[in-house]
């Protein structure tokens, strides 16, 4: 066998397995953590939009969808430093995008029910990439379908946008707050026009 540093192959071989055998395992372990911790935070991601998509002015609601492009961002090689996402992460990330900029488009739209049935349309899509970037078998009529939403959610959510698209047409000058004047008060003219109340005198009194 050869020898090395007065060491036979298998010593060598033993003894580079003592010390890289560690560093390797707390390697894998930090591995195995991050994986967890990102399966973690995007599972929470979809959870939190499924059980609150009936109200999608919901604070965790929005919250939730700004954490989609940090925790599908994918990773970055190393060396040559390059991002890479799975096919799966780009879907969620485009129909993100698309959703996202829908939401910022509703002074396009001259009626609000075709904004709301295009935002419909859209989330759907993004949760059915979501689900199936965590493994869930769901399909987009289940997604759209198997959802409780009070009448009363729809209709606030309804009447906040077209508040908000009344607003925004206000403040760019587009149109102008209308005004009544209901109780305007009279001018002198009106008030020397009163009919005076009749008076008597006391000499009048007296000769009738």
């Amino acid at each position: 066998m050869n020898i090395l540093f007065g060491m036979e192959t298998k010593d060598i071989i033993m003894t580079a397995a003592v010390i890289v055998g560690p560093v390797l395992a707390v390697q894998i372990q930090k591995t195995l953590e991050q994986f967890r911790e990102r399966k973690q935070s995007r599972l929470t991601i979809f959870r939190t939009l499924m059980s609150t998509r009936a109200q999608r002015l919901h604070r965790e609601h929005v919250q939730a969808l700004n954490m989609i492009d940090l925790e599908f961002y994918g990773r970055k090689l190393p060396i040559i430093r390059i991002r890479y996402q799975t096919k799966k992460e780009q879907t969620v990330t485009h129909s993100w995008k698309s959703y996202n900029s829908h939401l910022n488009k509703i002074k396009d739209y001259p009626d609000i029910n075709i904004w709301v049935s295009k935002s419909d349309d859209l989330f759907t899509d993004l949760l059915y990439a979501l689900s199936q970037a965590m493994n869930y078998d769901f399909d987009k009529v289940q997604l759209q379908r198997d959802c409780y939403r009070p009448i009363a959610h729809g209709d606030l959510e309804t009447t906040q946008a077209n508040i908000l698209k009344g607003l925004e047409k206000v403040f760019s000058g587009d149109t102008a707050l209308p005004m009544f004047i209901t109780n305007a008060p009279m001018n002198n003219s009106n008030q020397n026009d009163e009919v005076m109340p009749e008076t008597t005198t006391d000499f009048d009194t007296e000769t009738r």
